[in-house]
Order: structure tokens, then C-alpha cells, then sequence
């Protein structure tokens, strides 16, 4: 009865090999993470440039439009 006691309570806990498997599944997982957030964040930035040069043309032909009808005192 022993026997079968410390062979139970021996396969209740992971191994060394399992924990560092996982911990290495857990790094590779976080390592394509992190390069897929710095894309992410990369377009995001690019995006956000494109609006702003977008923003700053239209506010200029906004300016220009304003500028010629005030010559018709408008």
C-alpha cells in the first residue's frame, strides 16, 4: 500500500524537463508578441502622420478658399 501511496503522490507534481519546456513555449510565445505589437504600433504611427499631412493640406486650401472669397467680401 506503501508503494502505490508514493507512486501517486510523485505523479501529482511536473517534472523539471515540463517546466522548462513551458517556460520556453512562454518566451517564443512573448518574443512573436512583442514584434507583432512594434508593427502594430509602427503602421499605427505611420497612420497617424498620413492623417496629420492630410489635416495640414486641408486646413492650407481651407485658408486659401477663405483668402480669395475675401477679396469678393465675403
Amino acid at each position: 500500500m506503501r508503494k502505490i501511496n508514493k507512486d501517486y503522490k510523485s505523479k501529482r507534481a511536473f517534472t523539471l524537463l515540463e517546466m522548462v519546456i513551458v517556460i520556453g513555449i512562454i518566451v517564443i510565445l512573448a518574443t512573436v508578441l512583442i514584434y507583432n505589437i512594434n508593427d502594430i504600433i509602427n503602421a499605427a504611427d505611420a497612420a497617424d502622420q498620413g492623417v496629420a499631412d492630410a489635416s495640414n493640406q486641408l486646413g492650407q486650401a481651407i485658408d486659401d478658399s477663405e483668402r480669395q472669397l475675401s477679396q469678393y467680401h465675403f
